[in-house]
């Protein structure tokens, strides 16, 4: 997977887009699709520096797989509300990095959305913890982290228990309208 700073020819999403192989693979019973992440110039390398490790790993990557409000799929989308969430933790002096993670993985949910659950729960309420779990299996998560992915459906979830999960939430409906 590569970071590429000048998106051509590729449907844009507010400031990332994907490009993806048409050289569909199976890597141990997986399919893989090879991918390039452009962003705009505007994305800074401080923001990717914190985020790289999650968009090197295969399966954060299948998310591309899954549409996600009609005209997006939900790794770009997951992408935005990070970014998003990152610039605005910066600027309000919160923690930026856990803001970038969080807002990454609040949608880590390798599975259709229009699936029944396994708890019979509604979608709106299982995948926060689907994906609070899902993201502390690959990856060493912050309280604060782990908290934001739980909280990011406020108003119809929990409320958020940090600034940082305030900054998830609110990126993400701004995000979905967006898109």
């Amino acid at each position: 997977m590569k970071f590429i700073k000048k998106p051509e020819n590729i449907r844009k999403s507010l400031v990332f887009s994907v490009k993806s192989s048409h050289n569909i693979s199976n890597i141990q019973g997986k399919r893989v699709i090879p991918m390039e992440i452009h962003c705009s110039p505007e994305v800074s390398e401080e923001y990717l520096d914190e985020v790289r490790e999650i968009l090197r790993n295969k399966e954060f990557l299948s998310l591309c797989q899954y549409c996600h409000h009609q005209r997006s799929n939900r790794l770009l989308h997951s992408l935005n509300v990070s970014y998003f969430s990152w610039k605005i933790a910066r600027r309000l002096g919160c923690d930026a990095r856990a803001a970038a993670r969080a807002g990454l993985l609040h949608d880590f949910c390798p599975y259709d959305f229009s699936e029944e659950t396994p708890t019979g729960e509604r979608q709106v309420f299982y995948h926060p913890k689907a994906a609070a779990k899902n993201s502390s299996r690959y990856f060493e998560l912050s309280q604060k982290e782990c908290d934001a992915i739980l909280t990011h459906m406020f108003p119809l979830g929990p409320v958020p228990t940090n600034r940082e999960g305030v900054i998830i939430s609110i990126a993400d409906k701004v995000c979905a309208v967006l898109e």
